[in-house]
């Protein structure tokens, strides 16, 4: 399997602090299957400022040491990058770094409560530019969750996504576990990933979220999403997606989220007053 985000370099995120640590994700990451593993640091202006030389120049460093530690896990460079109205100009600059530095796919966290009104205009320029951005656990965040219609869209201009495996095998919450079915029977979510940060909490682990994967949409498209898609992706190739089905439920997806936080306001006969 290939694993295209996990926060495994030390010291530069929110990630392992110590080598060692990175190197024991690294040995979890073997045990469960994962052969390949993108690096994906995360980059905020003001908060997390990993920039291309930094994050190839890491990637490098923990490589020799899980070499010389014997653990056959190949390590990519890559980021997750919060969305930036500059973010064209500075991926064509070579400050960014693109997934295994291709130039072609970018890993992209957009805000959690609220989008900007443009944020179609923003993935468009990107698209236009060549870059094709994948979208970041969208089932965790807020605003999408409160309108599907956006990842939809965003799907249908010609972005991808990621699902995190801890979210599918509910391990975030029931919530969030219905709305990642929710994603996979729309097609608007494209692979699999651990989004892991350390060797206990937040594991780099798929196997599970696999398993769950195969019972919602089979053996050969859960494959797929953990090793076809992703080898393409670290190639640089195009992936030619189905198109994601229209939102007929997105209705009762809004109505019962809307249950759900009445409920959790006003657990007494909430409705019925």
């Amino acid at each position: 399997m290939i694993d295209l985000h996990c926060h495994i370099l030390p010291g530069i995120d929110d990630g392992p602090e110590l080598l060692d640590e990175s190197i024991e994700m690294c040995r979890i990451a073997v045990n469960d299957g994962i052969s390949k593993v993108v690096c994906t640091p995360h980059h905020v202006v003001g908060e997390y400022n990993n920039n291309r030389e930094k994050i190839i120049r890491c990637v490098e460093k923990l490589q020799v040491s899980i070499d010389s530690e014997d653990i056959p896990l190949t390590l990519y460079p890559g980021s997750e990058i919060r969305l930036d109205l500059n973010l064209v100009e500075s991926i064509k600059a070579g400050e960014l770094m693109t997934m295994n530095d291709s130039g072609r796919h970018i890993t992209l966290e957009l805000p959690n409560e609220a989008l900007p009104r443009n944020i179609e205009e923003v993935i468009s320029s990107l698209i236009f530019a060549g870059i094709i951005p994948i979208i970041a656990h969208p089932e965790k965040n807020h605003a999408i969750q409160n309108d599907p219609e956006i990842i939809y869209q965003l799907v249908q201009l010609g972005a991808l996504a990621q699902l995190t495996a801890s979210s599918l095998t509910g391990r975030l919450g029931g919530r969030i576990e219905k709305f990642s079915v929710f994603l996979l029977e729309h097609r608007l979510v494209h692979m699999l990933v651990t989004d892991a940060h350390a060797s206990r909490r937040r594991r780099p682990v798929l196997s599970e979220g696999l398993k769950r994967l195969k019972e919602i949409v089979g053996e050969k498209a859960a494959m797929e999403m953990v090793k076809t898609i992703p080898e393409k992706i670290l190639n640089g190739e195009d992936i030619d997606m189905e198109f994601p089905i229209p939102l007929e439920k997105k209705s009762i997806w809004k109505i019962n989220s809307f249950i759900s936080k009445v409920l959790r306001k006003h657990p007494v006969n909430a409705l019925t007053r």
